[in-house]
């Protein structure tokens, strides 16, 4: 902390007497450390002004005193406002350069953004009004960039608190209208909370804490010293509504659904505080793979399973009806247990953050890493590359959240509708999300079931039908997923991807292209034949073509078959193109033998006869 010569002004307060310093020539609020008192500065004093504001300890790892640098000048955090909302809240810390100027680094959702105040001018282009912005389709011009719209706050019942010093008043309005906009790089804040005609701007971009080499941050011993338990340890409880244990990681997030009930739970603070108790749905009788709570070694780190999502595909047009859909053909509407239907499973590190899990179906899983930098877009659903080209499109879909259980750094409830679109390959996809009100871009990696197993070895609950990943493969294909950004999608990555891909599908039992492949192998001295030796005068080759095509429809479908009887018995359908892929060999081979026979032709032996 620097020492009270740093102070501009050195005063105390004037509602309990307690020492208060002021380090901004800007200052326009300060709050008493210790009364909670909201002071005015004016004229090198503290006024009172009867209010009082007490920030919620949320185990920030960020405080009042933390240093670091930006944009290569230093900064200190001197004040901070806390918005609290319907959702959960928002930190937004005021920090003070070197050269005397503001800045805010926003705190969100374990997202960072630092921003200035850029100044007002009459010759910028008119900005849209906030009843017109809208997700996936607002795209407008400040500065000559272009933006489109990641996240909507239209709060009615917001709670403001504050600490340290700001250069703004504390709001006295429990209304907030803010939209954060992105583009690439690019980051701006619009804030219409003033009532203004045109909004606040602020302007900045997504940062990682690492990149502003912080000092003076909230360690683990001062977290447990002012809060009681350290940010990641694992917390147990009853449901004040069903008296089911509950599970969840202190300090990470406001919300736990109950697994048993259903109920909301507010875990803000200590005491599991029961929200909308008449919500309630009947318990999802899937049982999840991975249980909350469950501890997972990623290239040596801890990661602790918070909450886990189990959400089933539904129609696009129900959740966004307006959207330029890429799809052609809609999947025909069926009943919720036949839909198609994948878990996500939030993980959390107390150093590295947060983590997707996707489990699909048939022992699929994929890591998803939510990205701090967006692609750049020529629209607001249209990324391209540093070469200005489209990303290749794969596929859109539309999900709705059927179950939820655990923590969650957002609100999430049974019920809740998200339409995603993919682009790039299959090893990696550009995938973004859509709600009503937000928009994000993440990686998503495909990964091999022996690496989840891997990281779950040690936990004697958790079965992953594979053999545990080697370990330094291990961290290869983990660190391979966190070094991709929105910039690496190009045409050139995406066709290694790709390449890359296919050949490990020819080396896995449960994807048809290994089947077809080895059906290829046996069938090489056919193929040779009718190729080069000649078809058979009886039917000149066409038998061959229908067993191949019968070949390559059953063993492309047969691997990756899903009904009611084989749900969930994958094993058993290895089995079933094992026992085709003999039949279709045989009958292959017994087709020429009958062929040549009749025709009195031979194929390269001396009997007229191939044999395996």
């Amino acid at each position: 902390m620097n020492s009270s010569s740093s102070y501009l002004l050195h005063t105390s307060c004037p509602s309990c007497g307690a020492e208060i310093g002021i380090r901004s020539a800007t200052a326009v609020t300060a709050i008493c450390g210790y009364c909670h008192s909201v002071l005015l500065v004016n004229q090198n004093k503290l006024l009172e002004s009867g209010r009082h504001s007490a920030v919620l300890s949320d185990l920030s790892p960020l405080q009042i005193g933390t240093t670091g640098k930006w944009q290569g000048k230093s900064f200190i955090l001197i004040g901070r406002i806390q918005v609290h909302y319907e959702a959960g809240l928002w930190n937004e810390w005021h920090a003070l350069l070197a050269d005397g100027s503001s800045a805010w680094l926003s705190e969100t959702n374990d997202r960072f953004v630092f921003t200035r105040l850029q100044p007002a001018s009459a010759s910028e282009e008119k900005l849209p009004e906030f009843s017109s912005l809208e997700v996936g389709k607002t795209f407008f011009k400040y500065q000559s960039r272009w933006y489109a719209v990641a996240d909507i706050h239209k709060t009615s019942r917001g709670q403001y608190a504050a600490e340290g010093e700001l250069p703004v008043q504390l709001p006295n309005s429990e209304t907030a209208l803010v939209a954060d906009c992105r583009n690439g790089l690019s980051f701006i804040t619009l804030d219409y909370s003033s009532g203004q005609q045109q909004p606040e701007v602020f302007a900045g971009r997504g940062v990682t804490l690492k990149s502003l080499k912080l000092q003076n941050t909230r360690t683990k011993e001062q977290i447990r010293s002012q809060a009681g338990y350290i940010k990641g340890s694992n917390k147990r409880g009853k449901c004040p509504n069903c008296g089911g244990e509950i599970l969840w990681i202190s300090g990470i997030t406001d919300y736990v659904l109950c697994l048993y009930c259903r109920s909301k739970l507010d875990m803000s603070e200590e005491a599991a505080l029961q929200k909308n108790i008449s919500e309630r749905r009947q318990q999802q009788e899937r049982q999840l793979t991975i249980k909350i709570g469950s501890k997972a070694r990623i290239n040596n780190e801890n990661w602790w399973v918070l909450g886990a999502v189990v959400l089933f595909e539904v129609s696009v047009e129900k959740v966004f009806r307006d959207v330029p859909l890429y799809i052609q053909a809609e999947r025909e509407e069926s009943d919720e247990e036949d839909s198609l239907g994948w878990t996500e499973y939030l993980l959390y590190s107390p150093r590295k953050g947060f983590l997707w899990l996707l489990e699909l179906e048939n022992n699929q899983w994929a890591l998803a890493s939510t990205l701090d930098d967006w692609p750049v877009l020529s629209a607001p659903l249209e990324p391209i590359d540093l070469k200005r080209k489209n990303i290749p499109f794969l596929y859109d879909y539309a999900a709705q959240v059927i179950y939820a259980a655990g923590a969650f750094y957002w609100q999430v409830s049974p019920g809740d509708r998200m339409y995603y679109i993919d682009y790039g390959c299959k090893a990696h996809k550009l995938s973004t999300t859509l709600t009503d009100n937000e928009q994000s871009w993440s990686v998503v990696s495909t990964i091999p079931a022996s690496l989840v197993a891997a990281w779950f070895q040690n936990d004697k609950n958790i079965s992953i039908e594979a053999k545990p990943l080697a370990p330094d493969k291990a961290v290869e294909i983990v660190r391979e997923h966190q070094g991709i950004k929105a910039k690496d999608f190009n045409a050139d990555n995406i066709r290694k991807w790709s390449r890359q891909t296919f050949i490990n599908s020819l080396f896995d039992i449960y994807n048809p292209n290994f089947w077809i492949a080895l059906f290829i192998v046996l069938n090489l001295p056919v193929i040779f034949i009718i190729l080069v030796g000649g078809p058979a005068n009886y039917d000149h080759g066409v038998v061959a073509l229908e067993v191949f095509g019968s070949a390559f429809g059953l063993l492309m479908t047969v691997p990756k078959l899903k009904t009611r009887l084989l749900n969930q018995t994958r094993k058993y359908n290895i089995y079933i193109a094992a026992i085709l892929l003999i039949a279709l060999t045989w009958l292959d081979y017994a087709v020429h033998e009958t062929d040549t026979n009749s025709s009195g032709g031979y194929y390269y032996s001396s009997s007229g006869r191939w044999h395996k």
